[in-house]
C-alpha cells in the first residue's frame, strides 16, 4: 500500500470516528420534554372550595399526585402546555377502585391489595389544548374484584404487620352480620390515571402519565 492510500484510508477512518462521536454527544443530550406543564381546574361549582393544581415545570413521563381529602376531579379541566406550539393532542383517564374498612370515622385504606381497573376514557376537548375530565360511571365507581374472607384477613394482617395487635381490631370489628359489625367495607375510587398524548408522525404518543391518588373514605 502507497504511502497516499494510506492516508486516505486513515482520513476515512478518522472521519467515521468524529462522526460516531457526534452523534454519541448528539444522543447524549437531554430532551426537551414535550410538556412545559398541566394545570387542573375544578369544576366551576367547587372552584370556591379547591384551588386549581398545577405542576411544578416539566413533567416526568410518569408523576404520582396525592390530592387533598375532598378534591373531585369529576368535570374538572385540564390544561396542557406544550413546549412547541402547535401538534395535536389527546387526553385519557382510568379509574381505579381500592377497597377501604370503616368504622365509622376511622377507616383503613387497603390501596395496595386488589383493585379494579377500567378502561381508558377520552376526555372531552374544549379546544385544542384544554380537555374536560370524565366522571366514573357507578359500574366503574363500585367494582371490585371477588375475595374471600380468609384473603380479607390476610390483606389486613400484611397491611398492619408492623401493628398486629391493631389488625386484630380491625378484623374482630368486621366479623359478625354485616348490620351489626362495627366495621364495613367501602369500595371507591383510590387512584385517577390522566395519560396525555401528542400526535407525532401519524400516531399517538405517549408523552406523561399523571396519577392522581384521591384519599379513601372521606
Amino acid at each position: 500500500m502507497s504511502a497516499s492510500q494510506a492516508a486516505l484510508r486513515w482520513r476515512g477512518v478518522l472521519g467515521l470516528v468524529v462522526w460516531a462521536w457526534c452523534i454519541a454527544a448528539l444522543a447524549a443530550q437531554p430532551r426537551t420534554p414535550p410538556l412545559t406543564g398541566l394545570q387542573l381546574h375544578p369544576a366551576p361549582e367547587r372552584s370556591a372550595i379547591f384551588p386549581a393544581w398545577r405542576s411544578d415545570g416539566p413533567l416526568p413521563p410518569a408523576w404520582t399526585v396525592a390530592l387533598e381529602p375532598g378534591f373531585v376531579i369529576d368535570g374538572a379541566t385540564l390544561h396542557v402546555a406544550p413546549a412547541q406550539p402547535g401538534g395535536a393532542w389527546r387526553v385519557q383517564v382510568q379509574f381505579e377502585t381500592s377497597l377501604s374498612l370503616t368504622a365509622g370515622g376511622p377507616h383503613l385504606d387497603l390501596t395496595e391489595w386488589k383493585h379494579c381497573v377500567s378502561d381508558w376514557v377520552a376526555a372531552d376537548p374544549v379546544d385544542d389544548l384544554t380537555f374536560v375530565l370524565p366522571a366514573p360511571s357507578p359500574d366503574m365507581q363500585g367494582c371490585f374484584p371477588d375475595y374471600t374472607p380468609a384473603e380479607l384477613d390476610a390483606a389486613v394482617r400484611a397491611h398492619l404487620r408492623d401493628d398486629p395487635d391493631a389488625a386484630v381490631r380491625w378484623l374482630d370489628g368486621h366479623r359478625g352480620p354485616p348490620d351489626a359489625a362495627e366495621v364495613s367495607p367501602i369500595v371507591d375510587i383510590s387512584a385517577i390515571r390522566v395519560r396525555v398524548a401528542q400526535r407525532q408522525a401519524g400516531r399517538w404518543v405517549q408523552v406523561a402519565e399523571v396519577t392522581f391518588q384521591t384519599p379513601l373514605g372521606c
